[in-house]
């Protein structure tokens, strides 16, 4: 397979598994994806697809070459980046506050919302990266 149709396949996961992890969240624990009331509606599918063009970008980069699990964790941190400052920009223009640009992410570093969708985001960059390679790698001996 194509490494962008397994990075695709890769990012469609990571929101799903992202969308059953918070809604197992908020069964749960009872704690919302973002506690803000004023967020809107936008601001947490905002956040995922940020982070879901994270997995898309590591999971592409990661099949062609590097470490699938150095992969995974740059994956990781760059899905943590993304939803925090998605989150801080989106929610510092639907308040008018430009402070919200230092006090959202401050609240929302640990929230399960985006610890969750970190640890989806590095699984599934893991996993990816790691069926890309052994395919190929199977691929390569079949052919011998």
């Amino acid at each position: 397979m194509s490494r962008w149709l397994i990075a695709t396949m890769t990012s469609v996961l990571f929101i799903a598994l992202v969308v059953a992890v918070t809604g197992f969240e908020a069964l749960l624990a009872d704690v919302e994806a973002i506690p803000q009331s004023d967020a809107g509606p936008y601001l947490g599918p905002a956040m995922v697809v940020a982070a879901a063009a994270v997995v898309f970008l590591a999971t592409a980069a990661g099949i062609r070459e590097g470490n699938p699990g150095v992969t995974a964790l740059v994956a990781a941190a760059g899905t943590y980046l993304a939803m925090l400052a998605t989150g801080a920009v989106g929610y510092s223009m639907t308040r008018g506050d430009g402070t919200e640009l230092l006090v959202f992410p401050a609240g929302s570093a640990l929230s399960p919302f985006v610890v969750g969708s970190v640890v989806v985001a590095l699984l599934c960059v893991l996993g990816g990266v790691s069926a890309a390679r052994y395919q190929a790698r199977s691929r390569g001996t079949a052919r011998r």
